[in-house]
């Protein structure tokens, strides 16, 4: 009974720390948005994940060599998650982005039915409804633009990054793991805006504030959190939660940037929400809905991205044993 009580809470305690970091994802198109009014997309993610290496590294314990590959090996991920949201967002409005940034959790189940994962119906209705929400709040008319199909790209790497967390968070300690990830993603960001960081110095020193909140709210912690957190939900339950950011971020593009939020913006969020509710009701879907053909799994494994993450163990393995 105890360590069922203790696995509910830190159920609970996941789904709290995605919500929030959720919250603040929602924030990080109307920041990026106002810090790209005079400073480049490679100079933004320089200077933002350096100040989030300074405000980790101080905590670092314990490398070693795995630790080390593993850290390298999602903060590669992350690298391109973040370069191809900040270059989607050069020609995009913040509304029609977090559309885009909620597309994870679609490619997420996407990735589920490519593996051959048998889904829930729960499940596919959850989905369902959350992104045909998205899309009635945020799809605006027009012709494609560049920037969708950055942020496509983005929502992509971004369901592979929560698929491979789910393998990799449960190994190694949250903050040492983090801080890896944030070292990579600032040692490529600098190399990326290099030749430009002399003449962007006052670009830099104008959107200090920005940059500061972007290097320790939206990256460092929310990074931190999201590792915690997928300890103990799964990358199924973390992508559909992750579908509340265009409420948010909607919600902040209206307060800041005075985006209107009509009547089909507020019908598309009850969508979101509903489909969030239902996945949440069972978050765990049945041993006999998630069978993999050939695989045996232990029963207290989550629904979530059974096939990637013993595709990505094999090949873990396979690197060990060489």
């Amino acid at each position: 009974m105890t360590k069922l009580i203790t696995e509910t809470n830190r159920y609970i305690l996941g789904v709290l720390l995605i919500i929030t970091v959720t919250l603040i994802l929602g924030t990080i198109p109307v920041a990026v948005k106002q810090a790209m009014t005079n400073l480049s997309p490679a100079t933004l993610l320089a200077i933002r994940f350096t100040i989030a290496a300074m405000i980790l590294t101080p905590f670092v314990r314990k490398l070693n060599i795995n630790l080390v590959r593993d850290g390298a090996i999602i903060g590669l991920l992350v690298f391109v998650v973040f370069a191809t949201a900040t270059i989607g967002l050069e020609t995009i409005s913040a509304n029609r982005a977090s559309f885009f940034f909620s597309l994870n959790m679609v490619f997420v189940t996407l990735f589920e039915l490519v593996f051959r994962k048998r889904l829930s119906v729960r499940a596919v209705l959850a989905a369902t409804l959350a992104f045909t929400g998205i899309g009635v709040m945020s799809w605006e008319s027009g012709e494609p633009v560049s920037g969708e199909f950055w942020l496509l790209g983005f929502a992509v790497c971004s369901a592979a990054y929560i698929i491979v967390l789910e393998v990799f968070s449960s190994r190694h300690s949250p903050v040492p793991f983090t801080i890896i990830q944030v070292w990579v993603v600032a040692a490529l960001s600098l190399l990326w805006a290099a030749p430009e960081l002399s003449e962007q110095l006052e670009a830099i020193q104008t959107n200090l504030g920005v940059l500061i909140y972007l290097g320790v709210f939206a990256t460092a912690i929310i990074m931190l959190l999201q590792v915690v957190a997928q300890r103990w939900i799964s990358a199924q339950e973390a992508a559909l939660l992750f579908a509340l950011e265009p409420v948010f971020g909607a919600t902040f593009a209206f307060l800041l940037l005075g985006e209107t939020f009509t009547t089909r913006g507020f019908i598309g969020a009850a969508m979101v929400l509903v489909g969030i509710i239902v996945i949440l009701s069972n978050p765990k879907i049945d041993e006999s809905d998630s069978e993999l053909p050939q695989v045996q799994e232990s029963t207290n494994l989550d629904c979530a991205a059974k096939s990637g993450k013993v595709l990505v163990e094999v090949a873990i393995a396979n690197v060990d044993d060489n």
